[in-house]
């Protein structure tokens, strides 16, 4: 992998309306196309074109990146790196800490982790956060190294083509070993917790129970919605609650944090188009749990 690439060449497929193809083969929205073509950094055969002209098979698309300011003050701070592309970085998140800086908390995030990251890695871009994690929810975490490759797989999660699992360690047996729970979320009224609420957006998280212990048990979410505190909301709906979490539940002898990790994401990569599966192992503090 050469960090300093800043070009992506697609050869194109068929014949088709340069806009289409950019929205449906490489899934650019309106906005980054015509940002593109503003600046002349989308180019067909190494000439700018408007999006309405028609392509042909075999012609080559290049999309130029340019350098970025970097956006978060850098901080050398220990990543555990899971995977690495030229299009994207994605780590194993460690409870207890942000991802992004605060007005309360402007130093040792995630975002001054990674900006410190791509400085050292002489790599001129943005640190654009793909999903988002709780402060003591720990997982894969996704950082796009461009603008492309932030919208490709932004517009996977919003149509449901990524798969990402959670395991979760919560209170007592459920009722049944599987299912999906359906609520509507909204922000609560003391504009830190959520809730279920009919006038909330919807939400839906399938889940699984992997093993059931004497008086908690390992339970697996696939969430096919993002909202905030979902699976912790979710599984309060069914009278569970997750081991340790503070917030909706009470703090526990035997974490100090919510048991929640994500540990899996399905999802197609940009460039490749392939389909790719990273697995993030449990953290110590769970696997003590269990």
């Amino acid at each position: 992998m050469d960090n300093n690439v800043d070009v992506y060449s697609h050869l194109v497929k068929k014949d088709i309306k340069l806009f289409d193809y950019l929205k449906n083969e490489l899934i650019l929205s309106l906005r980054q196309t015509n940002a593109l073509m503003k600046r002349q950094l989308l180019l067909v055969n190494d000439k700018v074109m408007t999006k309405n002209i028609t392509i042909k098979r075999g012609d080559i698309i290049t999309i130029n990146f340019q350098n970025e300011n970097v956006d978060y003050e850098g901080e050398n701070m220990p990543l555990e790196i899971i995977y690495e592309s030229d299009d994207l970085l994605m780590i194993n998140k460690p409870p207890h800490i942000l991802v992004h800086p605060t007005k309360n908390h402007s130093h040792h995030t995630i975002a001054n982790g990674v900006s410190y990251y791509f400085q050292k890695q002489q790599l001129k871009r943005k640190v654009r956060f793909v999903n988002r994690l709780d402060r003591d929810t720990s997982g894969i975490l996704i950082i796009a190294k461009n603008p492309y490759s932030h919208g490709f797989l932004s517009k996977q999660f919003e149509r449901g083509q990524i798969e990402k699992k959670y395991l979760a360690i919560v209170t007592g047996r459920l009722e049944k070993p599987y299912g999906l729970i359906k609520a509507r979320i909204k922000k609560s009224s003391d504009n830190i917790k959520y809730e279920i609420n009919p006038l909330g957006k919807p939400s839906k998280t399938l889940y699984r129970v992997i093993k059931e212990y004497d008086t908690y048990s390992l339970v697996e979410c696939d969430i096919k919605s993002g909202r905030t505190h979902q699976i912790r909301l979710a599984l309060k709906k069914l009278g569970h609650y997750i081991l340790g979490d503070s917030l909706y539940f009470e703090e526990s002898d035997l974490i100090n944090r919510q048991a929640l990790h994500a540990y899996k994401l399905e999802f197609i990569e940009p460039r490749t188009f392939k389909r790719k599966e990273i697995i993030c192992e449990i953290p110590q503090d769970m696997k003590k749990l269990l």
